[in-house]
């Protein structure tokens, strides 16, 4: 009986592996439709899709662009800070937006020079010869006649007559220049970018700059605006220490020197909403190990292009360096320098009324008539940008999304709420909103 048993089992054995049998049969399903495209073009040039999709991204960015009430201009990266504060885009998408908007400047979807300029000079031609027409050369003249009327007072006036300090300005981005030296230049407070650690050139200036200062009695302040990370405080905090390693070479000492840093601070990351960076990797790739900083603010930073995420950052930005300089030179400063520009003024009293500067200029308006035939430079037609509009798509977690232009479905991942995507078959640009949304009439 056992040995029935035995053999019964054995052969159940055998066909279980030859012929398995489910339990419960299986269940076949589709699998998933792909999730939408996202609102920033991945891709290669080379590509058609991408290149079509690259144009319509460019037609956006170039829209948002002419409603900027600021002309100042961005980065890449700090573009991707403006459309991250617009809702265009988030954090984890940086790389690629700015990827796109450098293949637009290639492809000429954008002007190649719609970015900022590159700060290092090196990267400029020098010495370039442009042969150019007579009325061209004169109308320069006449402007550098006109400039050096109109700035000799300021140039003559030495403001810091009377004062306690001398002020200057270092910051770790380019595109921080941009923003704060409108407001520099109102206090005649010189800026300078160091693009990280201060090179050994820019250390000998600031010794410079500082060691006649204080020939005058003034006592240097240097203003310090740097990124929210462990790179950007150690710098900040280190900046007299390695002025003074070049001590042996500048032949100054940086002892008297006050070094401020006045940026970019976690209260105002928080005050403004900008955004902090879940991750403190190096350029390098490498995660931070700066413990100090780690307990105190987590892991986590925020660049100082953060300021470029709205006109309201971009202002809270000119504050904050009124802010700092006022902290010194006083809420007066303004005024005060005015009433000593105006005294210089009124000594080039003789100067300005000497009839030469007049005769000079009519006499340069007749000779620029003459070879430009009084031509008006016709103006540039002003050509009106196609936009988009977004639909919004309200979704559940439920079921897939459907495209209301194409119908086609789509899947898509709770991260995906808020988004802008395109469709992948009509490219229709969507809003993805969570369906309770709907419900409450947001």
């Amino acid at each position: 009986m056992s040995r029935n048993v035995s053999m019964k089992v054995s052969i159940e054995k055998a066909f279980d592996k030859i012929l398995p049998i489910p339990k419960q049969p299986k269940v076949y399903r589709m699998p998933p439709p792909d999730r939408p495209l996202s609102w920033v073009p991945h891709g290669n040039i080379g590509n058609s899709d991408y290149e079509e999709r690259l144009e319509s991204f460019a037609n956006e960015v170039l829209h948002i662009e002419s409603q900027k009430t600021s002309k100042i201009k961005y980065s890449s990266r700090g573009w991707c800070y403006l459309l991250e504060g617009l809702g265009k885009i988030d954090k984890g998408e940086f790389s690629a937006c700015q990827k796109a908007i450098n293949d637009c400047r290639k492809l000429g979807f954008l002007p190649i020079d719609f970015v900022a300029e590159d700060q290092d000079t090196t990267r400029h031609f020098k010495g370039i010869h442009i042969a150019s027409e007579p009325h061209v050369q004169l109308s320069e003249l006449k402007d550098d006649v006109e400039t050096m009327l109109r700035d000799l007072p300021s140039k003559m006036t030495d403001y810091w007559v009377g004062e306690q300090f001398y002020v200057m300005m270092c910051v770790e981005k380019g595109d921080l220049i941009n923003l704060f030296k409108p407001v520099c230049d109102q206090y005649h407070v010189p800026i300078v970018s160091s693009k990280g650690w201060a090179p050994i050139l820019l250390r000998s200036h600031i010794a410079n700059l500082s060691r006649k200062a204080e020939a005058n009695g003034l006592k240097p302040v240097l203003l310090l605006f740097y990124d929210h990370d462990p790179a950007g405080i150690k710098i900040s905090d280190t900046f007299k220490e390695n002025l003074s390693d070049c001590e042996g070479g500048t032949g100054w000492s940086p002892e008297g020197l006050v070094i401020e840093r006045f940026g970019l601070n976690a209260k105002d990351i928080e005050q403004y909403g900008l955004m902090w960076i879940d991750n403190l990797k190096t350029g390098s790739g490498r995660t931070s190990r700066d413990y100090g900083y780690i307990n105190a603010f987590g892991h986590r930073k925020c660049e100082a292009n953060a300021l470029f995420k709205n006109d309201d950052t971009l202002k809270a930005g000119e504050q904050i360096c009124r802010v700092a300089i006022e902290k010194f030179y006083g809420s007066d400063a303004l005024e005060r320098f005015r009433k000593k520009e105006e005294a210089s003024k009124e000594k080039l009293k003789d100067v300005y009324d000497n009839p030469v500067w007049k005769s000079v200029i009519e006499s340069l308006d007749e000779i620029i008539d003459d070879e430009l035939g009084s031509v008006e430079e016709a103006e540039k037609p002003h050509t009106e940008v196609a936009v988009e509009n977004e639909t919004v798509v309200f979704i559940d977690n439920k079921f897939y999304g459907n495209c209301p232009s194409c119908h086609t479905q789509f899947n898509y991942a709770e991260k995906d709420y808020g988004k802008l995507k395109r469709c992948r078959c009509c490219h229709l640009l969507m809003r993805l909103q969570f369906k309770e949304a709907e419900q409450k009439g947001v």
